[in-house]
């Protein structure tokens, strides 16, 4: 563990916002690299040669604003990357820590940085105060200090890496595509990415986790590997072995209704999760059972072993991960 003073003019410093949609006059210029209702996301820059990193990471700080709400989404977070550290699709665990912020501080509004004077009040330049940081192997130390921490007003907060590659919210929309999400991502590059996203639920399944907040924002592809990789996982729950079948269908389900079909179509299946910072419970209201839905220019785009797939999916008919992803192996085999 080591202590470090967080502040302009300390050498490391809050600098631009991460999780806030850059949205002017209706268009949208970016979207949010770790949008939720639980934290707030920065940039970390300064002298981050003094936490041993080569690149400015993120920062993801549990909100100061909802205590009671964030408090076990953020520790679910914690347990559940620390217990996935190995899987190379997930976004990994760089440092983890606790912030005391100094009297009077006042974080910035969640406003998008479009001008400079916008920049200047999204940043989190003001946000000054003490850090103690861990390890990632040192994460079991963290969590027995959560609640004390807490309690003594520090805030936890992960470092993360950036990411860089292309968000699949950006590549396969319809909408924000202007339409040109086909040509984006071909049918076995949606395929391949599909079947990484069900065999990390397949490995998660396994160590009794399960994902729940399944929208494409959460999704990222790196195309020079071919490779997705994942961000988010608060909305997730580490159930150890309470996890139960049912629980794993549900997974899935979402996964189909939301990231599935959204890769397939351009859109998310109707009545599934509204695209935003969801609350658990919000996942939880959702329908046991969704329609596909295919515009004209999808029909083309789609083969019929490919519709029939996902109309399975949304019916909830595969009860592991295991079954989909092979499901999901023979329909890339006949796109070659």
């Amino acid at each position: 563990m080591i202590s470090l003073n967080l502040g302009t003019n300390n050498g490391l410093y809050l600098d631009e916002p991460l999780d806030t949609w850059l949205t002017a006059s209706q268009h949208d210029y970016a979207v949010p690299e770790a949008a939720g209702s639980s934290a707030r996301v920065f940039l970390l820059k300064g002298n981050i040669n003094q936490l041993a990193l080569q690149k400015n990471p993120a920062i993801k700080i549990m909100r100061h604003d909802k205590l009671a709400y964030a408090q076990p989404l953020f520790k679910q977070e914690l347990l559940i990357l620390n217990a996935l550290s190995d899987l190379s699709t997930i976004t990994p665990i760089l440092l983890t820590g606790f912030l005391q912020t100094g009297e009077g501080v006042i974080w910035p509004g969640e406003i998008a940085p479009l001008t400079k004077s916008t920049q200047l009040a999204s940043s989190g330049h003001g946000v000054k105060g003490e850090m103690v940081l861990f390890n990632p192997n040192e994460t079991e130390l963290m969590l027995e200090e959560f609640d004390q921490r807490l309690k003594e007003h520090w805030l936890p907060f992960l470092l993360l890496e950036r990411r860089w590659e292309d968000n699949l919210y950006v590549l396969t929309d319809a909408g924000y595509s202007r339409g040109e999400f086909s040509k984006n991502l071909s049918m076995r590059q949606v395929l391949k990415a599909s079947i990484q996203i069900v065999q990390s639920l397949a490995t998660a399944h396994e160590k009794g986790i399960i994902y729940l907040d399944h929208k494409l924002l959460h999704y990222y592809w790196n195309d020079v590997r071919q490779q997705v990789m994942i961000i988010d996982w608060n909305i997730g729950r580490f159930l150890e072995d309470k996890i139960t079948p049912e629980l794993k269908q549900f997974d899935l389900l979402q996964f189909s209704a939301r990231a599935l079909h959204h890769l397939f179509t351009g859109r998310q299946a109707p009545g599934s999760v509204a695209i935003g910072p969801n609350r658990p419970e919000d996942i939880e209201k959702s329908p046991r059972h969704f329609k596909a839905s295919y515009p004209y220019d999808v029909q083309k785009r789609l083969n019929q072993d490919e519709m029939v797939f996902l109309e399975k999916a949304l019916d909830g008919f595969f009860d592991s991960a295991g079954e989909m992803s092979d499901a999901l192996e023979l329909l890339l085999k006949k796109r070659l």
